[in-house]
């Protein structure tokens, strides 16, 4: 009797534990986003034109951009044919001369 009384409690603690874990998110796998805390971040204005080009966003250590972001704009989100809500993904290759 006093054996099962401590499994009873050891598995309400580790029922508690999980629960609260769940809870909090802890192991999730969504993906943070940039701090913005970052030297660039904090040196952009949030009224900030949008780019006409990803090699703009680039040049001004930007890119990638979400669609949040200062700067953003859906055309250029759609250059990469995802449309996903982040754009200039990849640091595009200079022209051949």
């Amino acid at each position: 009797m006093r054996n099962s009384r401590r499994f009873v409690f050891i598995a309400g603690l580790l029922l508690i534990a999980l629960v609260a874990i769940s809870a909090t998110g802890c192991g999730s796998s969504k993906k943070r986003r940039h701090s913005s805390s970052s030297p660039v971040a904090t040196a952009t204005t949030t009224g900030a034109a949008a780019f006409s080009t990803c090699e703009e966003a680039w040049e001004a250590g930007r890119a990638p951009l979400r669609r949040d972001d200062p700067g953003y704009s859906p055309r250029l989100d759609r250059l990469d044919g995802k449309e996903d809500g982040v754009a200039c993904l990849v640091r595009p290759t200079p022209a051949p001369r």
